[in-house]
């Protein structure tokens, strides 16, 4: 039988990841209360393109390690990235729609 997860992250692995996604939120936390100190418009967009850029990144990160992705078949990869992909477009539209109507 052959060993399934050959690749197997080590410990220390998974603090650096852990780590980073500490890191991440941290930054998403500050920038959200930086962009109160600003009162234009284009602000509230560059604050929100970061924040779906940062939390894409974490979503691929936590998919990618903690689930074990990385070392699976890459279907399963192009599934959660569609995945994400879908959900972020309808936000987005979702957003949109809110914003202007």
């Amino acid at each position: 039988m052959a060993e399934e997860h050959a690749h197997h992250p080590s410990d220390r692995t998974y603090l650096k990841v852990g780590s980073l996604l500490f890191i991440l939120t941290a930054v998403e936390i500050a920038l959200y209360f930086v962009e109160d100190a600003f009162e234009s418009e284009w602000s509230l967009y560059l604050l929100i393109a970061a924040l779906i850029i940062l939390s894409s990144f974490k979503f691929i990160l936590v998919v990618m390690y903690y689930m074990h992705l990385k070392w699976d078949d890459r279907m399963f990869s192009w599934f959660f990235l569609a995945g994400m992909f879908v959900a972020a477009a309808i936000i987005l539209a979702m957003m949109a729609m809110y914003r202007y109507y």
